[in-house]
């Protein structure tokens, strides 16, 4: 009887603790889709689409967020299995974008197959970003592309290429126009240099009305309009569903601006309908061979990992018969070098 009892106990403990995890905090999927490198060869430093969702997925899953997250990456464009999409919480896609006959549409444009899937989920309240070159859009999606993230670069006037939006390069600082918005949380103003797009269109109705929030502006850019100046914003859509977009993102080497990572970090979390720490979502930069060893064997959204843990290091010092190595000095900055890395 004894046996039975303990095992009727273990079995109803299992039940027990099975409904405690059925019913714990519901995570959330997000779906990374990157274009083909463009802008010349891998390496370069610009445009590097495969990268920098290969950066973003290890990011989360390193993140202060990554037991809230899933995340699964596509390289080349759109999933070749749309279906995965039907339970996304957020979609980003880092691409490029049409620009009249050169280069082709963002992939959520590629097709009118592509067009319906993301809008079958935006329907449903998913989550929409866009980043850098994948702002652009022709003006026969421009109602899609301001309901799903709130803006885009206009280079279509009249059917025929002539930009409304503009680009520069510069460096320049970038000032917070929503600081209390929770994709601004825990950043702070800073310089960059960047490829700028500008000029952007968003909603003509203003933006209390249609739920945008201006973000990220640049002092120095020459905008035409009062939102002239803005390269990154946040959109609350009238059914739930939150949109984000950025033109900034030409440079692969911005990621390690803990800034700038953290717009986007935030970005994705807002996106997705979870709430932002309060010092925002945080994580390291990654280096390439940490990435490609991070998610060797990864599928899905299988988590990827890094051995974190740190190395211990003893350093001996202090030899006065040698005073010319200065062992004061140098000790203390091998130190300092060490824990940076």
């Amino acid at each position: 009887m004894r046996i039975r009892f303990l095992l009727l106990l273990a079995v109803i403990g299992g039940l027990c603790g099975n409904s405690v995890a059925a019913n714990g905090p519901a995570t959330r999927k997000i779906v990374l889709i990157a274009g083909p490198k463009s802008h010349g060869p891998t390496g370069n430093g610009i445009h590097d689409y495969p990268w920098s969702v290969k950066l973003l997925k290890v990011m989360l899953d390193h993140s202060n967020v990554r037991e809230q997250v899933r995340v699964e990456y596509h390289l080349d464009g759109m999933p070749r299995d749309l279906k995965t999409l039907d339970d996304a919480d957020s979609i980003m896609v880092i691409s490029d974008g049409r620009d009249g006959d050169l280069y082709q549409e963002a992939p959520h444009f590629g097709s009118e197959e592509n067009l319906k899937a993301v809008q079958k989920q935006i329907d449903r309240g998913c989550g929409f970003l866009t980043f850098h070159f994948s702002t652009f859009a022709p003006d026969q999606y421009a109602k899609q592309i301001l309901d799903w993230s709130g803006g885009y670069f206009d280079w279509e006037t009249d059917g025929k290429k002539k930009w409304y939006s503009a680009i520069t390069h510069k460096e320049a600082d970038v000032e917070l126009r929503s600081p209390g918005h929770p994709v601004l949380r825990g950043v702070k103003p800073f310089k960059m240099k960047e490829e700028f797009y500008f000029n952007l269109r968003f909603a003509e109705d203003g933006a209390k009305s249609n739920g945008l929030s201006p973000l990220f502006v640049v002092p120095a850019l020459n905008g035409r309009e009062p939102d002239g100046n803005v390269v990154a914003w946040a959109k609350q859509r009238a059914d739930g569903g939150r949109g984000f977009g950025t033109t900034c993102g030409h440079f692969y080497a911005n990621w390690e601006r803990e800034e700038f990572r953290k717009l986007i970090l935030n970005a994705i979390t807002w996106t997705a309908k979870l709430d932002v720490p309060a010092n925002g979502v945080e994580a390291r930069y990654f280096t390439h061979a940490e990435i490609t060893k991070a998610l060797a064997g990864i599928e899905g959204t299988a988590r990827a990992v890094i051995d974190d843990q740190p190395i211990r290091v003893l350093l001996i010092a202090g030899n006065d018969a040698h005073k010319w190595h200065n062992w004061e000095k140098t000790t203390p900055a091998m130190k300092a070098a060490l824990e940076r890395d």
